[in-house]
């Protein structure tokens, strides 16, 4: 019985202290240390950028878009028809199309 008692003293005491630990962790993180200033969830904001106008993306005659996705600071375009099927990257705060993958059909081996 008294080794029971024992055990349950310990990871008590364990359990305490790992709270305290967890407490203690949260506080670090969420603290510039030295600032006392609160971390936000992106620390390195940038202005937003000139206007740039209107964009022309030829695209051939014939495409749709498929689907429009938003990923980090890029937009990215899935295209059918008017040719093979392809992803358009575009940068919206540079007002330019970033890149594109074109999507091949290898040949069939015979």
């Amino acid at each position: 019985m008294k080794a029971l008692k024992g055990l349950v003293a310990f990871l008590g005491l364990l359990l305490v202290v790992g709270l305290g630990l967890l407490g203690y962790g949260l506080y670090s993180k969420t603290h510039v240390k030295g600032a006392g200033t609160p971390v936000t969830a992106s620390t390195s904001w940038t202005a937003p950028p000139a206007e740039f106008g209107t964009v022309q993306v030829p695209l051939p005659a014939g495409t749709r878009i498929e689907q429009m996705v938003a990923s980090g600071d890029r937009v990215v375009l899935r295209l059918a028809g008017g040719g093979p099927d392809r992803l358009l990257v575009i940068d919206p705060g540079l007002g330019r199309v970033a890149g594109a993958f074109v999507f091949t059909p290898e040949p069939a081996a015979r």
